[in-house]
């Protein structure tokens, strides 16, 4: 049992040497989840509103994430009105992926010790 511990904390190790470090805040994983999701994108208001975070804390992250690529951000119109639309790229959907092997990994290990 004691190696198949081991494994499971190697293959931890190794889906996290994958993935972007520097994108890792809870607060990016979730825009990025989210914007995972919402494949059509999302509306800056829209995010505001879900976070429920200062406008400087959301835009600076914002621009961490488009910076990664992960994220782009495009102007709109709709209805006469301007608006800033974010989309997810495909690195940023491959990141997403990589944070979920990541997290399945996790629960692996999580749910291996639950039951000891």
């Amino acid at each position: 049992m004691h190696e198949v511990m081991k494994d499971d904390i190697h293959v931890l190790f190794d889906a996290s040497e994958k993935m972007n470090g520097s994108a890792m805040s809870l607060l990016r994983c979730l825009i990025l989840v989210m914007l995972f999701y919402y494949r059509d994108g999302l509306q800056y208001r829209e995010l505001k509103s879900a976070f429920q975070i200062s406008d400087g804390k959301l835009v600076s992250n914002l621009k961490q994430l488009k910076k990664f690529g992960y994220l782009e951000k495009n102007a709109i119109q709709f209805d006469n009105k301007k608006m800033t639309l974010y989309t997810l790229t495909p690195e940023g959907q491959i990141e997403v992926k990589k944070m979920g092997e990541w997290m399945e990994s996790m629960i692996k290990i999580i749910k291996r010790n639950v039951q000891k």
